[in-house]
């Protein structure tokens, strides 16, 4: 008999990619693989980070919505890969690949299209909640940055350019300020 998994098992096993897939930026910065984030794990600090900003700065946002959005912002990286601006793809390109992955992943479930939804509001920034994830993707990048430079990695100062471009709210910017001091010396 020929039965296929149900539309939550397939989509666990498509989405178990992203235990693997080792976050590019930091395998071409010289981490080894074993050192290195998976884009699982970074989706996981994003949307705790998420909670607990929302509790703790942003009681105007909706905590539920920044989680939910969190743990769906890089799924399409299960199929599309992690591209980085160093892949040589167009960020039309990348969003392509990425939405028709989310599509595909999204389809059979019950409600994909709420999940698709909120992937695309994320993506074109179109909430405050949106905008918000997007600064703490970027965040958490130099939290990470900062882990692994105290780890002993060297300068990751590259990291933190696009970091200090991506915050534009004051309180993620004086997190940012005071995780700078904690850097180790160049």
């Amino acid at each position: 008999q020929d039965r296929r998994p149900s539309p939550l098992i397939e989509a666990y096993f498509e989405l178990h990619h992203l235990k693997q897939l080792y976050r590019q930026g930091w395998l071409r910065a010289g981490l080894s693989r074993e050192a290195c984030e998976s884009v699982a794990e970074h989706s996981f600090h994003v949307a705790l980070l998420c909670l607990f900003l929302a509790d703790s700065h942003f009681p105007q946002a909706d905590a539920t919505k920044l989680v939910r959005m969190a743990l769906l912002h890089d799924v399409g990286e299960a199929r599309a890969g992690d591209i980085t601006p160093h892949d040589g793809v167009s960020r039309e390109e990348k969003l392509r690949r990425e939405r028709e992955a989310v599509e595909h992943l999204f389809a059979r479930l019950p409600h994909g299209p709420d999940y698709l939804a909120l992937w695309e509001e994320y993506e074109q920034g179109t909430s405050f909640e949106a905008r918000l994830v997007r600064q703490v993707d970027r965040l958490e990048m130099g939290l990470q940055a900062t882990v692994y430079e105290l780890q002993g990695a060297g300068d990751l100062s590259q990291f933190f350019a696009s970091v200090h471009r991506a915050l534009e709210a004051p309180e993620l910017q004086a997190l940012l300020a005071e995780l700078e001091t904690l850097r180790p010396p160049a």
